[in-house]
């Protein structure tokens, strides 16, 4: 791979805002360099082995195409994606397949040192990478690293967890299991289902995405007993068919931010602990989990919150509630409020009745500040409550996707990303914004 010493467009973080945002720019003519610290893409979807994708369709028709669909077309055409779940390695193999097929320059193993500016306008990005410092020069900076590092380091405006208690969600470490006798875990809940979420789906087809969610009693029992940590409040997974095995979204690892190096390390140990504790009990108690074994733990804890920026438009949760429409949409979202509370604080679900939806508009990915920097994921500019709705992966494609297309249509046109005119943008992204 030959390195230039500048790009029309530079993303920084491989996730799937980041993917999706490479992808579209680099599928619409402009040179495009996507760093990532880690040695492979996908961010949440891989390291973090975040699985399945979350609602994101009305009616059955879904609210996010283009990039997104793309990288779902790509998973189950290699047999990794079935229904909404897949497999973090197929993820980053049809992330590849797309960057490369987009002419997208990916440099992994990367870390950012700094920003140089000129007033309102990023000019360069310096990296360090394999022993050596560089810079590179861009035209238009897209932050999609989901703790928006190019906004903290370029000193622009942001803010950080609940507005007035400063709290942020909780942290969870992934894990999947193997062995699983699903039938076994079915007939179980099903005759106890009070020991289940209500919301839990007994028809079960295991043909099909399988979500089981509850166990209380056991749970209960082995924090009384001094087996597993209080911050476990139940144990969710879902499977993928004929697997026998199951993601599990259980871990809950409280009062650390994740956007530090010394609190991630804690939530690290304190994840994989509290993960072999979960093994151990659903080994020795739970029926169908008799010949079962850990598979592996994720790369990374998940991380649901962080920084965000301060944009041109803040997305609330008065937004998400009552379904917004902007005249500058460049994304539609589904997903509702959803907060994972942290210590002293209760966790939020709420739903959209079904058939409405809520829209994203340009404003939000624009850094109220600055002029060539976008911003898309779960950093867009929103409060703690928009942000706890937006951040989901399908969400974050399309936010990724329209920040990508808008630098691109800046970098053709010759002109401000202020300067754009809707139109434009709406022709690129008209997929994800057609009549429902």
């Amino acid at each position: 791979m030959q390195l230039l010493h500048e790009y029309d467009i530079i993303v920084a973080g491989a996730g799937i805002a980041g993917i999706s945002a490479a992808i579209k720019a680099g599928n619409m003519g402009a040179s495009v360099l996507l760093i990532e610290h880690y040695g492979f893409v996908g961010g949440m979807s891989t390291a973090g082995m975040v699985s399945p994708f979350m609602k994101h369709s009305i009616n059955g028709v879904s609210l996010v195409e283009g990039v997104f669909q793309s990288i779902e077309k790509e998973m189950r055409k290699i047999g990794g994606m079935i229904d909404n779940g897949f497999y973090a390695n197929s993820f980053r193999s049809a992330a590849f397949n797309l960057l490369s097929s987009a002419n997208v320059t990916v440099l992994l193993h990367c870390e950012i040192e700094a920003l140089k500016k000129n007033e309102r306008e990023i000019t360069e990005i310096h990296l360090f990478a394999e022993q050596n410092r560089f810079e590179i020069k861009g035209k238009v900076f897209i932050d999609t690293t989901g703790d928006a590092y190019l906004v903290y380091t370029g000193g622009f405006n942001w803010v950080k967890g609940d507005e007035k208690t400063g709290y942020l969600q909780a942290l969870t470490l992934f894990f999947r299991m193997g062995g699983i006798n699903l039938v076994k875990v079915a007939e179980y809940a099903s005759a106890n289902r009070h020991d289940f979420f209500n919301w839990m789906d007994y028809n079960f087809n295991f043909d099909k995405i399988i979500s089981v969610a509850g166990f209380f009693s056991f749970v209960k029992r082995a924090i009384n007993e001094g087996r597993l940590p209080k911050e476990i409040e139940y144990i969710f997974f879902t499977t993928l068919p004929e697997s026998e095995e199951g993601s599990f979204n259980t871990s809950n690892v409280l009062g650390l931010d994740g956007s530090t190096s010394s609190d991630l390390t804690k939530a690290e140990l304190i994840g994989r602990k509290q993960a072999n504790d979960v093994v151990k009990l659903l080994q020795d108690e739970v029926p169908g989990f008799e010949n079962s074994y850990l598979l592996e733990t994720a790369t990374q804890i998940g991380v649901r919150e962080t920084r965000r920026a301060i944009g041109d438009y803040v997305v609330t949760g008065i937004d998400i509630s009552s379904g917004s429409k902007f005249e500058d949409a460049i994304a539609r979202g589904c997903y509702g409020i959803d907060i994972h509370g942290q210590k002293g604080e209760n966790s939020r679900m709420e739903h959209l009745r079904e058939g409405e939806y809520y829209e994203i508009p340009f404003r939000s990915l624009m850094v109220k500040d600055a002029d060539n920097l976008l911003v898309a994921g779960r950093c867009i500019s929103s409060t703690r409550e928009g942000h706890s709705a937006l951040r989901i992966m399908p969400t974050s494609s399309a936010t990724g996707e329209a920040a990508g297309a808008a630098a691109a249509l800046s970098v053709r046109k010759g002109t401000g990303l202020r300067q754009l005119i809707y139109s434009d943008l709406f022709r690129e992204l008209s997929y994800n914004l057609k009549n429902l």
